[in-house]
């Protein structure tokens, strides 16, 4: 059985923070609501809507139609802005085929869905798995683990949700600290990787070891 590599998706494989900033400030402007400096908004990536709107100061009788505006804001923006970090294809076409590669995250499926479509990479993940309301990262990465019943894999992502979701089902993880993480952050995980070429080293001698 090929061993499963579980990817978060925003700041490991995509460089997707120009879409964050663009559809939080369009959401905060449709709602009437006040701007917020970029170093605030930056935070909004990675962690789900929910919690974004925590971060943006979002009154909670607001919250709902901000995320509503904000998924179609980041849609309309996914054609154009949506990016890999360089050094990525190559690393999925490098890595598919040796084993399965899954994608676990705070984004939603049809953001996922039309990202993977803008980029060309249908068909190049095994398993899609978006953000459902009231469920954590650690909780839909557990129901993959058991649903695949993989014999080894492991949990790669850039911030401290995704690592310490990985430790929480008992997996190896990796840092991606190209992505939007820090140090803090980093320090947690088992390994790390400070380029995509790197990530690509890493994984190789994993699936070998």
């Amino acid at each position: 059985m090929r061993p499963v590599i579980f990817f978060d998706w925003d700041g490991t494989l995509a460089d997707s923070m120009p879409i964050c900033i663009g559809e939080c400030r369009m959401a905060l402007k449709a709602l009437g609501l006040p701007d917020q400096p970029d170093e605030v908004i930056r935070r909004c990536n990675g962690p789900t809507n929910e919690e974004g709107c925590a971060i943006l100061n979002v009154p909670e009788d607001l919250r709902e139609e901000f995320v509503q505006v904000r998924l179609a804001s980041g849609l309309s923006l996914v054609p154009t802005l949506q990016r890999l970090f360089p050094g990525v294809r190559e690393m999925l076409e490098t890595l598919r085929g040796r084993a399965q590669l899954v994608i676990v995250s705070n984004g939603l499926s049809v953001y996922l869905e039309k990202s993977l479509h803008t980029l060309q990479l249908e068909g190049v993940f095994d398993r899609v798995q978006g953000h459902l309301p009231g469920r954590t990262k650690a909780e839909l990465l557990g129901d993959l683990l058991r649903d695949m019943r993989p014999e080894r894999a492991i949990m790669v992502g850039d911030r401290l949700g995704d690592i310490l979701s990985g430790k929480a089902n008992g997996l190896p993880t990796v840092a991606a600290c190209f992505g939007y993480g820090g140090e803090r952050e980093y320090a947690q995980a088992d390994l790390r990787a400070d380029t995509p070429e790197a990530l690509t080293a890493l994984l190789e001698g994993w699936m070998e070891g």
